[in-house]
Formats: structure tokens, sequence, C-alpha cells
């Protein structure tokens, strides 16, 4: 039993930043708008986002990219939030779908990811991105991890954020009130302390979300950095049934976990 937990064994520390400062790469993004002029389709998918303590890279299929330093990031935000934060840079950054287009958007039900931030030259600037139903929570993770900024989300779609993620939750004003702003966790969130080790998840097929003590941290595959401990890690993916480990960490462990998942009846 003691050497199948060595096997097993990982810590987690502090799942939302540990996730995202291994070093994350979606390439099922979309570009709605923002501070690139450019022919891509805010319909196509593959572009690519890297996201990574040292910068946010967005190289869109045209070959144009940013790079963004997280600690220019002024504000990240989803759904009507992300459209309606990214429009505020309009005067000062080129949006390549113009106003109303932009502004049309709020309307869908589709996962909008906004990125605010200070160019190099002191202009505010912005990214409306679209991700997909299976990787925009591991998104959101992973640019929060690497910024530290609060998700800004509409009290109505707040439920669609990951556990442990701090939001800004706005509610909507009856006419002639003002916004009002609140900010807590999203969910459960967890802290470091102590060592920390790493357990790569996977699964069979991949893009399974991962839960962690009840809180999500991502989507397979993933390396997880984890506090010493007992924890339960929980996998789910559309048409299969969750599968779910306890595992214990213990100091100096490097652990494997791959889930063979069965399709539901």
């Amino acid at each position: 039993m003691k050497s199948l937990r060595k096997v097993c064994a990982a810590t987690l520390c502090c799942s939302v930043l540990a996730y995202a400062q291994q070093g994350n790469t979606f390439t099922k993004v979309r570009y709605n708008g923002g501070s690139i002029s450019t022919t891509v389709k805010p319909d196509d998918w593959d572009n690519k986002l890297v996201v990574n303590a040292d910068a946010i890279v967005l190289t869109l299929k045209d070959g144009q990219s940013v790079n963004i330093p997280p600690k220019q990031v002024t504000g990240l935000s989803y759904g009507q939030e992300a459209h309606r934060r990214v429009g505020t840079a309009i005067g000062l950054a080129v949006i390549s779908l113009g106003v109303g287009a932009l502004f049309a958007l709020h309307k869908t039900k589709l996962h909008y990811i906004g990125v605010n931030y200070t160019a190099n030259h002191g202009k505010k600037q912005g990214l409306l991105l679209q991700g997909d139903k299976s990787n925009f929570r591991a998104i959101i993770v992973a640019l929060q991890g690497v910024t530290g900024v609060p998700v800004s989300v509409s009290e109505k779609e707040r439920s669609e954020i990951p556990a442990g993620i701090t939001v800004e939750a706005v509610k909507q004003p009856e006419e002639g009130q003002e916004a009002t702003k609140t900010s807590s966790p999203a969910g459960p969130s967890q802290t470091s302390g102590g060592s920390t080790e790493s357990l790569a998840v996977g699964s069979n097929p991949d893009s399974a979300e991962i839960y962690v003590d009840d809180a999500f941290v991502g989507n397979t595959p993933a390396t997880l950095k984890l506090n010493p401990g007992k924890h339960t890690v929980v996998l789910k993916l559309a048409g299969y049934k969750a599968w779910s480990r306890d595992v214990v960490a213990e100091a100096g462990a490097e652990a494997h976990l791959t889930a063979n998942l069965e399709k539901a009846n």
C-alpha cells in the first residue's frame, strides 16, 4: 500500500497558479476582435494561444502575433463582460471587427474571454478571444494563474467560471443605476504550503476536465503541482463515466496518472 501511495503521490500548490506556471498551449481558439488588425475570420479556429509565466502569446493563422507580459495585463473578463471591457479599448486600438460587430456578439452563448492590457507605449489595448467548450475553463485558469487579475463576469454567467478563480461579479444595473461589483473566489481555493511535487494526469480519450478536491484545474493532459497530503482527482468528459482516484502526496515524488475512460450507457 505504501509503495502504491508513492506511485500516486503528488502535492497541490495553489492549483490555479501551479497549473498555469507549467506553460499551456491552446490551438482551438478564435480571435473575435481587438488590437490586431487581421483578415482572419472570427469563426476561424486554429489560432494559437500560449500562456506561461513569462508571456501570453497569441499567434493568428495569418502569422501575426502579439506578445503580452503578464504584468501588463490590466483586466480579464468572460462572456458579456468580455465584449464590454474589450470594447473600452476601441478609441485607443484597432478593433478588427468594428464597433457594431463587436458588441453584436454579446447575444451569443459562446465562451468569450477578454484580455485588456497596456502596451509598451502606454496605450490601452485588448483582445477578444473565444475558447471551445472543452478548453475555455483551462484558458481562464492559465490566464489568471500568470496574471493574478480577477475575472470580470456578469452575475448570471458566474457559474461558468472554474472553482478557485477569483472573480469580479458585475450585477447589471436597473435603469438609472450604476453597475455594482463584488470580488470573491468562484469556488473553493487552495493555498500553497510545504514542498510541492508534480502529478502528470492523462486520459484516454484526452481533453477530460480535471478536478482536484472539487476544484477545476484544467484539461488532460496536464502536469499539476500539489501540496503534501491526500487529494481526490476526478476526471469528467461528456459521454463518459466520471473517473476518480485518491492520491497521497509524499515529498520528492513524481507521479503519473492515466485514466482509461469508459463510455456512459
